[in-house]
């Protein structure tokens, strides 16, 4: 899931105490989306946030603690992706805008986020309080797909409904999950045209 921009009024400033603890937080971000939930250790995550190992449990406690701040971190970065999305789409956007501004509105991603969403669900029978979390965000992005689909073919059964909107989240989210590879620039086309398949086989089928 792309990571939408978002521009908002200004914030308060915050803490040194909770900068560090972003900027760390990241650092464990970047490490378990290229090396894995196991393969982010204490001295990579150290390394990449430009800290000493000592300061990582000063600031976001043990590694267990650190696993529920970064499952929290990616939950987050989510909802505010599919909260930015349902906004713009509005309560009357159907499946073609959406299709536009999953596919169109990508300058703007994070693959990080599905690159550690990936890696914590590999990790997740080792952590098995991220299940819940985990799939409550996807399943968030899942309904305002869902949400679009049936504004568009309000007559259809809400099983294919359902079929359609996991195809074209699985055909978005792939994107970001393929990124290591450096993919062809004509894949992200590609992508939105087999989206935009999918969601043409409700017109067909009615």
């Amino acid at each position: 899931m792309s990571h939408l921009t978002i521009k908002g009024d200004s914030m308060p400033r915050p803490s040194l105490k909770d900068q560090r603890s972003e900027e760390i937080l990241d650092a464990f971000l970047t490490c378990v989306a290229s090396f894995g939930l196991e393969g982010a250790t204490q001295k990579r995550i150290a390394t990449e946030a430009g800290v000493k190992r000592t300061l990582l449990r000063h600031y976001l406690g043990n590694r267990d603690e650190m696993i529920s701040a970064l499952t929290e971190h990616i939950v987050a970065g989510f909802a505010q992706t599919t909260d930015l999305l349902a906004q713009m789409l509005g309560a009357d956007g159907g499946l073609e805008p959406l299709i536009d501004l999953l596919f169109d509105e990508r300058d703007a991603s994070d693959p990080r986020l599905m690159l550690a969403y990936q890696a914590m669900v590999a990790s997740v029978d080792n952590y098995p309080e991220m299940r819940a979390p985990l799939l409550e965000s996807l399943q968030r992005f899942l309904s305002v797909i869902e949400g679009a689909a049936k504004r568009s073919h309000p007559n259809h059964s809400p099983d294919t409904i359902r079929a359609v909107a996991h195809g074209i989240s699985a055909t978005y989210v792939n994107l970001d999950a393929l990124s290591p590879l450096n993919p062809p620039a004509d894949w992200h086309a590609a992508a939105k045209t087999a989206a935009t398949l999918l969601a043409s086989s409700l017109k067909e089928a009615q």
